[in-house]
């Protein structure tokens, strides 16, 4: 009897061993071969970051992936600009924090002031107009494409037309601008105008400015540079006059646009040459970051550290197109890159910005958030 217990509970226990083995072994075999080359965080299927470590063409790169479903509606993806203004610069930690993002990377490009290189559109407000040189991205809280875009602006004015130059910008001699408080209290000037207070629809007053006009703070104001350049009587733009704001493009409150760098992938092409209008030669390689959209709809930020010998060496602009094109990416664009790259996820910095792992100011960045 002794001896029969013994054998029952050694098969019993060979039997444990083998399932554990086959357990592991089935593991190993369907989970083992789609694992990252170095860690993977999923939050959902509307967030995926991932982190890789690479060595392609004999260089270690360290990239970050950010995919996004942006069909999901509890996700808001969106741009942000320093202190929600034109002018200024602001870490992206700082930005993060304050809108309450999941995550964030750096946006486009800006001039020397902090002023955003080319369109935003906020919530489906416009802040700032297109240059027609470079693709914008454009998200309506379904759909995320990129477009060429040459946005024209005009006003209604008691329904007769009057077209104005641009908004938010710097005005110059026979230039009808719009201004919102995003371009500060007042409009700059330095120069004789005439400029418009309109709120609510409405033109409130209108007056000839030496230099500044304030911008009201609920409201418009439209500023015509060179005085002697219009005719007041012609434009209808008169106290009591009611007065609309349109685009070609249709703007709405779900609308979000950001006038990116070059192209990288067009139609599934790799189109990046070795010159880019913003930083130059794009053979060398740098840290990137670039925004794009899959196959399938999703988008993705993805950020490539460099100039760090030993750690990660950077791409040139074309391998990152070609390293997108392998992700599924269809279109993508440069955003700015080199100490400006940088992606925060869950409130931890997940890169290695290039100047001694430092945070540098930005002039906007593009969140990630939660409803």
């Amino acid at each position: 009897m002794l001896k029969k217990n013994k054998q029952v509970i050694l098969l019993i226990l060979l039997f444990m061993t083998l399932s554990f083995l086959f357990f592991y072994a089935g593991l190993f075999l369907f989970y083992g071969q789609d694992k990252p080359a170095k860690t993977s965080e999923n939050t959902g299927k509307t967030v995926i970051y991932s982190h890789i470590s690479v060595e392609i063409k004999g260089n270690k790169q360290e990239i970050n992936i950010l995919e996004l479903n942006v069909k999901d509606k509890k996700l808001e993806l969106k741009p942000i600009l320093s202190y929600d203004s034109v002018f200024g610069f602001e870490k992206l930690s700082s930005m993060v924090e304050r809108s309450k993002a999941y995550a964030g990377v750096n946006a486009g490009f800006f001039y020397e002031y902090g002023q955003p290189g080319g369109m935003v559109v906020i919530d489906g407000k416009m802040i700032t107009n297109s240059t027609g040189r470079f693709p914008v991205f454009l998200y309506d809280g379904n759909k995320a494409e990129f477009k060429e875009l040459h946005t024209k602006l005009w006003l209604t004015v008691d329904s007769k037309r009057f077209d104005v130059d641009g908004i938010n910008m710097a005005g110059g001699p026979g230039k009808a601008v719009l201004y919102t408080r995003e371009y500060g209290s007042d409009n700059r000037a330095e120069t004789g105008n005439i400029s418009a207070v309109i709120k609510s629809g409405r033109v409130v007053k209108v007056d000839v400015y030496p230099g500044k006009a304030d911008i009201p703070e609920s409201g418009m104001l439209l500023s015509l540079f060179g005085p002697e350049a219009f005719n007041l009587e012609d434009t209808g733009i008169k106290a009591g006059a009611e007065i609309q704001l349109h685009c070609d493009y249709g703007m709405d409150g779900r609308t979000q646009a950001y006038e990116c760098g070059s192209w990288l992938i067009r139609d599934g092409r790799v189109v990046m040459g070795g010159w880019d209008e913003w930083v130059g030669v794009t053979t060398n390689q740098d840290p990137r970051t670039a925004i794009g959209v899959k196959d399938n709809g999703n988008v993705v930020l993805v950020t490539v550290d460099g100039r760090q010998p030993g750690y990660s060496t950077g791409m040139t602009g074309r391998e990152l197109g070609e390293y997108l094109l392998g992700l599924g990416v269809v279109d993508a664009a440069m955003l700015d890159g080199g100490a400006s790259t940088e992606m925060i996820v869950d409130g931890k910095i997940v890169n290695r910005p290039s100047f001694k792992g430092q945070e540098r100011k930005l002039g906007g960045a593009i969140i990630v958030r939660f409803r």
